[in-house]
């Protein structure tokens, strides 16, 4: 399996979304994207519930906003101006939802969105890059782990939750020198994936 396959460039990408009524490349764009706008605002400490409905409008406002969006690598990340559009509709969220709140549950919504934008909002960019190595990474395994031997992908598991080498080789029935040479063969791979994902989705 081609695992250049998994996902489109960014720029390709951007380029069909710009043709009206692409809805094959806005379903590509969901499937990439998506779960990192989401991962985002649940991290902002939002509920579920509204993260799900702010999600959606960040997703409508890029619709709207990608015919206009000028792809270029010296000015900064796509998932940074992703960041910058899911942080604008945050802010538009909390402003609409509190003029319909009243008594003591306005004051708690009140609270909870200057705590959101006093301490959260200004540190958007290095949530977003920690909420994107996440992102990445989860992608990198899904688009890897069909290529790897089943053995090799229960030592990466139990490696990611911290195993020691021994109690892996034990479980799995293995040497602790076969650990080593999975673990390193997996992580290679798993860097050369993420590099790619980086250059052609971030």
């Amino acid at each position: 399996m081609d695992i250049n396959e998994h996902n489109p460039t960014r720029v390709t990408l951007l380029a069909k979304l710009k043709k009206s009524e692409n809805n094959e490349a806005w379903q590509e764009f969901e499937t990439i994207y998506r779960g990192f706008i989401l991962s985002l605002i649940l991290r902002m400490g939002i509920n579920p519930d509204d993260a799900e409905d702010i999600s959606q409008s960040v997703l409508t406002k890029v619709w709207q906003k990608i015919e206009d969006f000028e792809y270029n690598q010296n000015k900064g990340k796509f998932h940074n101006w992703l960041a910058a559009m899911t942080r604008n509709t945050v802010k538009d969220f909390f402003r609409s939802r509190k003029n319909f709140i009243t008594g003591r549950d306005s004051v708690e919504y009140q609270e909870q969105y200057m705590n959101i934008e006093e301490h959260v909002l200004p540190d958007i960019e290095n949530l977003a890059r920690e909420e994107w190595v996440l992102h990445i990474t989860n992608l990198a395994w899904n688009n890897i782990k069909d290529d790897i031997y089943e053995t090799k992908r229960a030592v990466f598991k139990l490696v990611s939750q911290e195993r020691p080498t021994k109690e892996i080789a034990e479980e799995l029935g293995i040497s602790e020198a076969s650990v080593r040479v999975y673990k390193a063969e997996v992580f290679e791979k798993m860097r050369t994936e993420i590099t790619r994902l980086n250059q052609t989705l971030g």
